[in-house]
């Protein structure tokens, strides 16, 4: 008695007819008992689970890279955006001290003290070119939109 065959143990199983059939069919095309067909075809289940298993998981992969990807450029624009704006506010800061120091001011006006009209027509300036800004926006996200929907309905 071999050390293979010593490890094995007797089990008495209730099967169909035909899943008998099928386990004598594998036993005489691969030349086995019927034992070690039944052994080979759960080794080849496992097998295939543990190949699905990681067929699934690059497949996850693969559409979180995509994604990722996309989320990636969305943060590099941002990021980009934010750098300019923060160098353009480093800028006017040091205009401002300059204008402060030639002209000898002492103190800072607050527009919450008081708002000249200056800095009201600016306020709305600037609502509404964010306004402006946002809108162009949302129709370029509307006319995106309907154009992925069309591409979804009418394969080509």
């Amino acid at each position: 008695m071999s050390l293979a065959e010593s490890k094995k143990q007797g089990s008495y199983f209730m099967l169909h007819p035909e899943i008998k059939e099928k386990i004598k069919v594998i036993a005489n095309e691969n030349h086995l008992s019927q034992a070690n067909a039944i052994s080979l075809m759960v080794d080849a289940y496992f097998e295939s689970r543990d190949e699905e298993h990681a067929l699934l998981k690059q497949m996850i992969d693969s559409l979180l890279d995509e994604k990722l990807a996309f989320m990636k450029e969305k943060m590099n624009r941002i990021q980009v955006a934010s750098n300019v704006i923060d160098r353009d506010t480093k800028i006017i800061l040091e205009f401002l001290n300059h204008y402060y120091l030639v002209n000898k001011f002492q103190n800072l006006i607050t527009t919450e003290e008081y708002k000249t009209n200056g800095m009201e027509q600016a306020e709305q300036l600037i609502q509404k070119r964010i306004h402006k800004q946002r809108k162009k926006k949302l129709d370029y996200e509307r006319q995106k939109e309907m154009k992925q929907q069309h591409n979804t309905e009418s394969p080509e």
